[in-house]
Order: structure tokens, then C-alpha cells, then sequence
């Protein structure tokens, strides 16, 4: 780490040296580097109009190619961007890290303001070397705006923001902003959402709970059973055909006393029937012939014992509706900026809080062969604090552009809740700061521009827990990097690269954890890792039409806590979670190809890539159930190869007096191929929960102040199924259709914007088979939401 470090410095020191002595860029070079930056920069932005119809911010990114949502329930949908997610998918806001339990344990939502979030910026790349290796498979940053960047040209503006929702949320929300006209800026924010239950199409457990959950060769597909929350078994009892006479005497004596049943027949089906069409019995001192009745169901020839298939519902099947599915949100929050000569201090304070139940019902204490009916539903209570400072100073010197600062500090709390029980509840207290120097362009001989940047970023993080159903040690986690990105314009060529050396420390902070008996740990031990991330890419403008990209990436991620120090039941994951604290780090090498071609109306991308990791931490199912039915699992690793790729085109027709008509149209497949071996028959040659391919398509029509969109998107069938100790179950195929339609008004001082929104238009019944609540927790039908967006 020192050597990369004093590298680093050498390296900036003289690059600094011969900037300070090169003519400063003119403004008219600035500007061109900046439009080629934006055009070469693979992040795709998405903007406010298009986050305002999302309910989480994986709904408000999974129109992008490349990336879906992890639907766990209707409120908690993560980024799923080319397989990957939870810990290789880094989520920020205003480019610090927002990421806490929501990576540990999938019913955990991201915070997430979806009125007023200005835009989100995705990266489908590896994003190891800016922001480490919680984004080693991409990153996603949530723009406020809640800090402003500069003094708008009025003093103030207010946006008040009304919904309601038929089968979607009911909204309401204030944001208002004011400046002095010169060098101070203030935004005052406050938003509520809320939702009592949703609508579906039909049933909330699949089809293929009633029709799969046996095998066609005997058996039964315990793995589907459990996520289909099903009490299924096979049994063998007594053929009641298999006698020809009924005992009655035994009836008889059932029929006086029904406890003489257990008492004196064990409770055996077989006691009242017979061969003998007489029994003699001693009765009151003497023997007594009962003579015996015929059995009405006889079959001659029929074995004594039959199978008999149990299918039972061990927590409800919903018709219409989505149990447990009611949700509600706030968001408090202030922003100010003080401006200066040469740039701006920012300061931001604000609250989120979320109370969501989650589809499905815990199987706490509920044992096989027992009443179903006492439901114990699972619900989750988020709190979180966010407090930050954003600072930046322009040209402080003739060769540094400029200098900016971030930090922060966040505290969320969240607690897994069944029924009114808290079963865990989890603090993480999380600093962090960063310094950004970003050098001027540096022009080299005629053609050539140098542009770049350098940074240091901290990061400490403490957890804790409480709770009855705990499954994380107290863990302080510490994260030190530096990184330098260097990029080189040939006119139509250039050539970007970029490095980060990243040291991260896990320290236990108590022993009083407690192990399960099956636990892989024996004394928690602390960890710390050193990694490496490394990238480079070029591109070319063959024409003025067709541009060309190739990337390279290898990149590290350190192991988790949950990863290296679970244990014990954690019920969000439907398992006995185990880690490992002798995980290796894992390691990436990944490629990406991009073609696009391009003019003033039209635009297509298609873009192929392969990422190869070694050392892919995943669970492994033992094939052992333990308490409450729940599958052994241990944290482990294997090497695993994502290959895949995606097509966007555009174009947009001139109308004319009737305005633009804008067409766009998506593809997508992506494969997650293990390296396993699976003749052991208890792993599959891909990961489960993938996603599948997907086929998109929008219209956007914009005219006068009208605007109407329409969206559709087909999921297929998956082909590539994994296995966990049972072959995954695929899902039908499914197509979503979404549609909004707007309508600004403007006044002398105010305008106001109508707009209705349609979300599964179609009614489908849509399972998303990347979710890990696909068996039992549908996406909602049809829904419709109303509103008005006031601006003052």
C-alpha cells in the first residue's frame, strides 16, 4: 500500500510540474472536451420525470437494458445490473455511500425519495476503481439536488407535488427553494407515500406450487415446497379397500368412546377392517360373535397400503390480493450552500423513515402436521439520518481545475419484524469523507488533451445488533483508498485508464455472539484486505456516424461481514445463514465491446461483454434443513464466467406542427455460468434467481404542452435455470405495459402539470424470476395513479 501510495505522488507531482508550466486551455477547447466527455462516458443518466412514476429505485432503473429490480416484495427493489447486486453493485447519493443492511438482507429497501430525486445516474461497468469493490459490477448514484450547486435566476420556487393512486401509492410532497440572489441558497424538502394493500391478477402463490411441487419420478421437490411456503409430503396409509369386511366391534367401540380410538387401536386405520366375515370377541366376561359388515369398498387384489399426497398450505393463498403489502414513507429534508468567488460550501440534513410488510409469512414456530392458521406476518421498520457537507474550490491553482470535498455521516436502523415480535434490529453508523483533485486539461502538442483526476476516500462503519433472531456480530469495518483516472484525446481516438489501491479492515467488537452448532467459525477473528483495481479503455470515431469502444477491467472485492461472519436462521434469505471468515477476496476480469452508431435523429448501441470471477462468494445449500424447515447454508466461493449483451436503438420523426414522435426499442440477455461441479448433483451449472431475457419497447409523443408515453416490456421464459439441491422451477413469460399521459398548464406565475400513469396495463400475472418471493408474491396488477405538479 505505501509503495503504490508514494507512486501515486510521484506520478501527480510530476504531472502537476509540467502542467504549471503549459498555457492555460482556452474556453472553447473546455467546452469540446466536455461534450466528448459526455458522449464517451458509458453512465446512463435517468431523469426526474421517469423516477416519479417508481416506487423503488430498482422499479425507477429497470427500463434500462442491462438492468432489473430484485423485487423482494413490492417495496423493496434493489438494482440488478447484468446478474449482479447486493455487495457488487455500489448505491450512492450525491456520490457518497448510502448502502447499509439493504446489501445483507434483500427485504431491506434502499431509502429512496422517488418524487424529488433529480436524476439517478447508472454505470453499467465495473466501478471498482472510483468507487471500490462494492460497485465491482456497477454503480448507481442518486442526485437530490438537495444541496444546491448554484443561484438560480429566481429567489425563490416552490413544487408541491399531490397523488392518488388506485392500486398504486397515495403521495403528497413540498419542496421549496430559495437564494438571496447572491451567494446563499436554501432547499426545504418533505414528502409522505403510503398504500394499504395491492391488487393481483390472480393468486398469490404460483401455479406451480400446486402442479410441480411433485416430482414426475416420485418424490417431492422439497426446495420448491419451501419457497412456495407449502406443507407437501408423501405418505403411505392404509388402503381402506384392501379388507372386505368392516370391524364392528371396533366401530362399535369408537363410536361409544372416540378417545377408545388412540387408547386402545393406537390410532391405526387399519383396526376397523377385516378378512373375517365373523369376529368372536371377549365381551363382559364371555365371547361374543360380531358379525361383520361387508366393506362397500372392496377391490380384490388391492395392496395394503396406498400413497396418499399431502399439499398443504402452511401459510395462506391469496386471491385478488397481495396480503401483507401495505406500506408508508417520509422524508424530511434541508439543504444550504454558501457561495463564494471560487466556488461553494454545502451542508444537508435529512430524514427518511419506511414501515413495509413483506409478502409472505414467517414459519416461526409453525410445525408440519398442525394448524395453519395463526399467521405470524414479517414486516420491516427503516430509520435513517443523513447529514452532509459538499464542498468544492475552482482553480485554487494554475494547473489543479479544481478541489472538491465530500463527507458524511449516516445513521440507519433496521429492524426485521414478525408479527409485533422485533426479531432483529440492526444500527449502522457509517463516515466517510473524500477529496477529489481534479487537474486542468493539459494540452500536449496540437491534438492531444490530457484530463484526469486524483482522490482519497475513508470510510468507518460500525454495526450492531440486537434481537432475539440475530445473525450478525457486532463488527466495526474500516476502508482507506486512492485512485487516479487519466484520460488522453487524440481528436477521434483516445485512450482512458485508471487505478485504485483499497485496504479493508473488519474488527469483531465482542465475542458475545452467539455460533450455531453448525457454524464453520469457531472464534471471530478480525480480518483486513488489501486490493488492487485496475481498468483501461479506448475508443475511436471511425466516422462522424460510428463510434467504437473497447474496455478493460480487473478488479477486487473483500468479503463482507454477513459473508465472513453469519450464523444463525435469517429468515429474509429463507435460510440457516453460515460464513466463512477465511474467504478469499474476490477477483474480476471483464471486457466490453460497444458499437454505436449515430446522427442527428437516430442512435443504436449494442454492446457484448464477458466478466470472469474467481473466487464468486455465493451460499451453498447443504441439502439439511434445520429448525423451522429452513436450508443449511455456508458462505463459499467457485470461479464463474457472466457473458452477455444489449441493444438499444432511437429514432426521432419530425411531426412537424404535430410535434416529435420518439421510438425506441431494447434487447437484452445475460448468463451467469458457474464453474461448479455438479456431480454432486446439489448445484446446477448456472446461479438460480438470474434474470431472464427481455424484449422492450416505448413511444414518447411530445406536442405543444402534451406529452404521452407509452412502455412495453416482454420478460421470456428463462432458459438458463440453476439448481439448489432441486432443479429451479422456470415462470411464464410475462409483458408489462405502462403508460402516462401529461398536460402542462402555464400561468402568469405558476404552471401546473396533470399528468395520469398506468402501470401493468395488461393485468398480468408477472413473476419476476430473479426474486426470491416469485412462488408466493406476484408484482401488483393494474394501477393507476392521478396527480398534479405545482410550481410557484
Amino acid at each position: 500500500m505505501r509503495l503504490t501510495l508514494l507512486g501515486l505522488s510521484i506520478f501527480y507531482m510530476m504531472h502537476a510540474a509540467h502542467a504549471a508550466h503549459a498555457a492555460q486551455a482556452e474556453t472553447t477547447l473546455l467546452e469540446i472536451i466536455s461534450l466528448q466527455a459526455q458522449q464517451e462516458n458509458s453512465d446512463h443518466v435517468v431523469g426526474k420525470e421517469k423516477i416519479q412514476t417508481a416506487n423503488t429505485l430498482g422499479d425507477a432503473l429497470k427500463h434500462l437494458s442491462g438492468v432489473q429490480s430484485s423485487a423482494f416484495g413490492p417495496h423493496a427493489g434493489t438494482p440488478v445490473i447484468r446478474s449482479l447486486s447486493g455487495h457488487r453493485v455500489g448505491v450512492m447519493e450525491n456520490g457518497l455511500s448510502i448502502q447499509g443492511l439493504n446489501t445483507m438482507s434483500g427485504d431491506i429497501a434502499i431509502p429512496f425519495d422517488s418524487l424529488f430525486s433529480q436524476n439517478i445516474t447508472v454505470n453499467k461497468w465495473s466501478d471498482a476503481v472510483r468507487h471500490g469493490g462494492q460497485a465491482i459490477g456497477g454503480s448507481v448514484n442518486i442526485d437530490t439536488g438537495l444541496i444546491p450547486k448554484e443561484i438560480a435566476d429566481k429567489s425563490h420556487d416552490m413544487e408541491v407535488v399531490l397523488r392518488k393512486g388506485f392500486n398504486q401509492f397515495d403521495a403528497k410532497g413540498m419542496r421549496i427553494e430559495l437564494n438571496n440572489q447572491k451567494n446563499w441558497a436554501t432547499t426545504l424538502q418533505f414528502s409522505q407515500q403510503e398504500i394499504d394493500a395491492y391488487d393481483i391478477p390472480g393468486a398469490s402463490k404460483a401455479a406451480v406450487c400446486e402442479t410441480q411441487v411433485f416430482g414426475e419420478r416420485g418424490g417431492v421437490n422439497t426446495g420448491l415446497a419451501s419457497q412456495c411456503q407449502k406443507d407437501t409430503r408423501v405418505e403411505k396409509i392404509f388402503n381402506t379397500r384392501y379388507q372386505p369386511y368392516l370391524n364392528n366391534y371396533v366401530l362399535e367401540h369408537i363410536q361409544q368412546n372416540p378417545s377408545n380410538f388412540s387408547d386402545y387401536y393406537d390410532s391405526q386405520e387399519s383396526a376397523k377392517y377385516t378378512d373375517k366375515p365373523v369376529s368372536t370377541w371377549y365381551v363382559n366376561g364371555r365371547y361374543v360373535d360380531y358379525v361383520n359388515t361387508p366393506n362397500p369398498d372392496y377391490i380384490a387384489g388391492e395392496s395394503k397400503e396406498a400413497i396418499q399426497k399431502i399439499n398443504q398450505d402452511v401459510t395462506p393463498n391469496y386471491y385478488k390480493k397481495l396480503a401483507n403489502s401495505a406500506s408508508t414513507q417520509d422524508h424530511y429534508a434541508i439543504g444550504t450552500t454558501y457561495f463564494m468567488e471560487q466556488g461553494y460550501i454545502g451542508f444537508s440534513a435529512d430524514h427518511k423513515s419506511n414501515q413495509y410488510g413483506v409478502p409472505g409469512f414467517s414459519l416461526e414456530n409453525k410445525s408440519f402436521q398442525s394448524s395453519y392458521t395463526e399467521l405470524l406476518p414479517v414486516s420491516v421498520h427503516t430509520k435513517q439520518n443523513r447529514f452532509a457537507l459538499d464542498a468544492l474550490w475552482e482553480q485554487p491553482a494554475n494547473f489543479v481545475e479544481s478541489i472538491q470535498v465530500k463527507a458524511a455521516k449516516l445513521n440507519n436502523s433496521s429492524g426485521e419484524y414478525i408479527a409485533a415480535k422485533n426479531a432483529n434490529q440492526y444500527q449502522f453508523n457509517t463516515q466517510q469523507a473524500e477529496l477529489i483533485i481534479q487537474q486542468q486539461p493539459l494540452k500536449l502538442l496540437d491534438n492531444y488533451t490530457l484530463t484526469g483526476e486524483i482522490g482519497t476516500i475513508y470510510l468507518n462503519r460500525d454495526v450492531t445488533g440486537t434481537g432475539d433472531l440475530k445473525y450478525l456480530p457486532n463488527v466495526k469495518s474500516e476502508t482507506s483508498a486512492y485512485f487516479i483516472q487519466q484520460k488522453l484525446d487524440f481528436n477521434r481516438f483516445y485512450l482512458d485508464a485508471g487505478y485504485r489501491a483499497e485496504q479493508v479492515q473488519h474488527k469483531i467488537q465482542d465475542q458475545s455472539f452467539k455460533l450455531a452448532r453448525n457454524a464453520q467459525n469457531t472464534i471471530l477473528e478480525n480480518r483486513d484486505f488489501d486490493l488492487n483495481s485496475f481498468s483501461v479503455g479506448v475508443g475511436t470515431r471511425l466516422t462522424d456516424y460510428l463510434e467504437l469502444k473497447a474496455k478493460y477491467s480487473a478488479a477486487e472485492r473483500a468479503p463482507e461481514i454477513n459473508e465472513l461472519y453469519s450464523s444463525q436462521p435469517h429468515y429474509s434469505v429463507l435460510a440457516q445463514e453460515e460464513g466463512n471468515q477465511n474467504l478469499k477476496v474476490e477477483k474480476l476480469k471483464a471486457k466490453e465491446l460497444t458499437a454505436i452508431f449515430s446522427n442527428s435523429a437516430s442512435r443504436l448501441q449494442t454492446t457484448v461483454y464477458e466478466m470472469n470471477f474467481d473466487n464468486y462468494l455465493y451460499l451453498r445449500n447443504t441439502g439439511m434443513s434445520m429448525r423451522n424447515r429452513l436450508p443449511l447454508k455456508y458462505w463459499t466461493q467457485t470461479d464463474t464466467t457472466i457473458t452477455g449483451f444489449e441493444v438499444d436503438a432511437a429514432h426521432t420523426f419530425s411531426l412537424q406542427k404535430y410535434g416529435d414522435l420518439s421510438v425506441s426499442a431494447f434487447a437484452d440477455l445475460v448468463k451467469n455460468k458457474t464453474q461448479l461441479n455438479t456431480d454432486s448433483n446439489n448445484e446446477g451449472q448456472y446461479f438460480s434467481n438470474m434474470p431472464t431475457n427481455r424484449y422492450g419497447a416505448s413511444l414518447t409523443w411530445d406536442w405543444l404542452d402534451w406529452s404521452v408515453n407509452a412502455t412495453s416490456t416482454y420478460y421470456d421464459q428463462p432458459k438458463y435455470l440453476g439448481k439448489d439441491i432441486f432443479d429451479e422451477v422456470a415462470l411464464p413469460s410475462y409483458q408489462l405495459l405502462d403508460m402516462s399521459i401529461k398536460k402542462k398548464v402555464a400561468l402568469k406565475n405558476a404552471s401546473f402539470d396533470f399528468f395520469l400513469h398506468g402501470s401493468n396495463l395488461l393485468n398480468e400475472e408477472a413473476r419476476p424470476q430473479n426474486s426470491p418471493l416469485k412462488y408466493i408474491a406476484p408484482l401488483p396488477g393494474r394501477g393507476f395513479q392521478i396527480g398534479i405538479n405545482i410550481h410557484l
